[in-house]
């Protein structure tokens, strides 16, 4: 006897297709993106900055107990 399979207990359901939202979203302008590393910049320096004082505080503290 041959066992027999029906198509629809081995196709896999197809998944509705997904938007692409790199496509579908506004891009950034020059200037936009500009902006944003410029932020990010100024961000930066100042959690550096805060970083290096507080660290140095520390070491001054630490020093001061010994």
């Amino acid at each position: 006897m041959k066992s027999s399979k029906s198509s629809a207990s081995t196709s896999t359901p197809s998944q509705p297709m997904k938007p692409n939202t790199l496509l579908d979203s506004a891009r950034l302008t020059r200037s936009e993106i500009d902006a944003l590393r410029q932020k990010k910049k100024a961000i930066s320096d100042f959690v550096q900055k805060e970083l290096q004082g507080s660290l140095g505080q520390k070491m001054n503290d630490s020093k001061l107990s010994n």
